[in-house]
């Protein structure tokens, strides 16, 4: 029981009982009396006036792992840096088809891998840019190691790419650009490459790859884009104000599921539902003719929404893929008798 003068101290300094009060002492067992609820109040009192007599800092100690974070209205809302996704940026400039396209410098983000690792070349769709790719970048590498490089570029008109013609957005531009970037970046001898493309990137992608553009093509991955859903209802997949390139939104998507179908190398197509499935995929997903992964906690930005699987899948994709290298053949040395 507390002590008289920690019960003199309490009731010098209790504020006044509010009123009306919330329970009246007519309402309280008959069993319980008025001393003995005063005498819990100074238990419950002696306990908190020790800690504050202990003359202990009276901020409330917090657990570090408890602690809530505090933010700056930078560090919230800033863009993050490029450098805790990639271990490079670079600008590789290409020169124009016609000297009133002049020349295009292209904003480029590698993360390398040993020499000769395959590569991974990703394609954002419109009105994004290569770093809609970082979170799944940095997956991949935490999978793989050195084993596989990554590369991912803003496209013209996109970014920090600057060009003479940032409105020529047309599909065979795109795609000549493309190639142009694996080329400055590794020169004529190429590793093994995964295309990677989402919505317009998987447009400009398949382009690519139908066409022969990139050599050692071994695979080509396109996320969340088909022709029909797609052509039937633009409103749902632009994010951002394309006027600009409004006469280039049919071109991208027409004829997409045959480049996609016809492409010698192997074919992924992840969706974020399979109600973007049209007809024509949907008969040859049943032939078999392409693997399909349906992302569904995610929304058209897969690559975004879920990183972690998305690394995953594509690195899944690459190794089923992947050239079997022999070893080198050992000459058959006839037996002397």
């Amino acid at each position: 029981m507390a002590s008289d003068l920690l019960k003199n101290m309490y009731k010098s300094s209790r504020p006044p009982l509010p009123s009306p009060l919330q329970h009246s002492i007519t309402d309280l067992p008959e069993d319980v009396e008025t001393e003995q609820l005063e005498d819990e109040s100074m238990d419950s009192f002696s306990a908190d006036l020790a800690t504050t007599m202990s003359f202990q800092d009276p901020t409330p100690a917090i657990h570090p792992s408890k602690s809530p974070a505090v933010f700056s209205v930078s560090s919230r809302y800033g863009p993050l840096e490029w450098s805790s996704y990639f271990e490079e940026k670079k600008s590789f400039t290409v020169s124009g088809e016609s000297e009133s396209e002049g020349d295009i410098t292209f904003n480029v983000y590698q993360t390398k891998g040993r020499p000769g690792a395959p590569l991974f070349v990703m394609h954002h769709g419109a009105g994004s840019g290569a770093l809609g790719f970082a979170l799944a970048a940095k997956e991949i590498r935490s999978i793989v190691g050195i084993d596989a490089s990554i590369l991912c570029f803003d496209a013209r008109g996109h970014g920090e790419t600057t060009s003479g013609d940032d409105h020529n957005l047309s599909l065979d531009r795109l795609a000549k650009d493309l190639k142009n970037v694996v080329h400055a970046a590794y020169g004529e001898h190429l590793p093994d490459i995964v295309l990677v493309g989402h919505s317009m990137g998987g447009s400009v992608v398949c382009e690519a790859a139908s066409r022969g553009m990139i050599p050692n093509l071994i695979g080509v991955a396109v996320l969340d884009i088909v022709e029909g859903s797609t052509a039937q209802n633009p409103e749902y997949i632009w994010r951002t104000d394309l006027v600009a390139s409004e006469q280039y939104w049919k071109e991208w998507f027409t004829g997409l599921t045959q480049k996609f179908l016809s492409s010698r190398t192997a074919k992924l197509l992840i969706l974020a539902g399979t109600d973007r499935l049209d007809k024509d995929m949907t008969i040859a997903q049943m032939q078999g003719k392409f693997q399909m992964l349906v992302f569904p906690n995610s929304g058209h930005a897969v690559q975004e929404d879920d990183p972690g699987r998305m690394a995953r899948e594509l690195v899944a994709f690459w190794k089923r893929n992947e050239r079997l290298v022999l070893p080198p053949r050992v000459p058959i040395v006839p037996h002397k008798h």
